[in-house]
């Protein structure tokens, strides 16, 4: 068994100690091939200087597993075996240490949305209540670039410390269906006749978004594959002709893949005065929109999804790893020099 294999939940961190439990009874094999993974894991990715597992020492329901160094210093994997769960203890050296197993088992822990619990713990705005939701079905993805890498953004040539995916929404049916009614409430003063959502990440979303709202949908890719292809799917091209069209997609970072779809539309005899998105980064999409005459509407922003009002048991990530995000959004250039990383400043084609 491997770790990235074992669902997990009630994850806690304690000073220099990680707890862990998962639903299953394991067996003492796949236990053992479990242990191993994770040995490998922390030794590569946390403490290279770990040398092997040590003996198994076996109590009544517990297995207890050391991990050798040079220095003779400790730390402990145990394993505790229950009448209905099977719970995991990492003793490590020091909290740093602790700290990066937390952010490396967080990532298979089991997600269950529950919006009650959100209503009854977070105090916040609609904005907060969407970025909450997308935190805890693990929309919102945070990286450091020390235990994997860095995202890419603007168009793929910068990094960013976080990512924002909604393509995992149809798996949680009712935060979906929460989202889409939110999204239709807010847009339901908006005239437009049709929807155009854009790949891939957003058709499935604009297509539901569609359906809720009773109006027709088509999709536009973010390129041609060919110069006689067409931008859109789904629709012909007299078929736009005054037409006002309402662009979805799910997030929006500079708007110029929405800038090319607008500029197509309206070629074809369209009109674009509207865009929605799930998520807005803020990093200057909405304010490029204006200028082409879009307004923006959003359901949450990063500065919802940055609000100490959410709880750390949504959210998942440390207090190292807020500032760092918040550092990055302050000023791009500057974070990127400080990890020294090539910063582009990128202008519109």
């Amino acid at each position: 068994m491997k770790l990235e294999q074992l669902p997990l939940r009630e994850i806690e961190l304690a000073g220099k100690i990680v707890r862990v439990a998962t639903p299953y009874i394991l067996e003492y094999n796949e236990v053992r091939d479990l242990v191993l993974d994770i040995f490998a894991v922390y030794s590569a990715k946390i403490n290279p200087s770990a040398l092997a597992l040590g003996e198994l020492k076996r109590e009544a329901n517990a297995d207890t597993y050391p991990v050798l160094f040079a220095d003779k210093s400790t730390t402990q994997f145990n394993i505790i075996y229950d009448i209905e769960e099977t719970r995991l203890t990492f003793e490590t050296q020091c909290e740093a240490e602790a700290i990066k197993l937390y952010r490396i088992l967080r990532e298979y822990r089991i997600i269950t949305p529950n919006l009650n619990y959100i209503r009854e713990n977070l105090s916040g705005n609609l904005a907060e209540f969407v970025a909450a939701l997308l935190w805890q079905i693990g929309s919102i993805k945070v990286s450091l670039g020390d235990l994997r890498p860095l995202f890419k953004v603007d168009e793929r040539k910068n990094r960013s410390p976080i990512y924002i995916d909604v393509k995992c929404l149809p798996s949680y049916p009712a935060v979906n269906d929460f989202i889409i009614s939110q999204a239709a409430l807010l847009l339901s003063n908006v005239p437009f006749d049709m929807v155009c959502g854009v790949e891939a990440g957003s058709i499935s979303f604009a297509a539901l978004l569609a359906k809720e709202l009773a109006k027709p949908m088509f999709f536009a890719r973010k390129e041609k594959h060919y110069p006689e292809a067409s931008l859109f799917e789904g629709i012909k091209s007299h078929e736009l002709f005054r037409q006002r069209v309402l662009l979805v997609d799910d997030t929006l970072v500079k708007g110029w893949t929405k800038e090319r779809i607008i500029t197509e539309i309206r070629n074809q005899g369209g009109f674009v005065d509207a865009c929605f998105v799930i998520f807005d980064r803020e990093q200057g999409g909405k304010e490029n929109l204006e200028r082409l005459g879009v307004k923006l509407y959003s359901l949450t922003n990063r500065h919802a999804a940055l609000s100490k009002r959410i709880p750390k048991a949504i959210t998942f990530i440390t207090d190292y790893e807020y500032d760092e995000i918040d550092d990055y959004f302050e000023n791009p250039s500057d974070w990127h020099k400080r990890r020294n990383l090539p910063y582009y400043e990128l202008t519109h084609k």
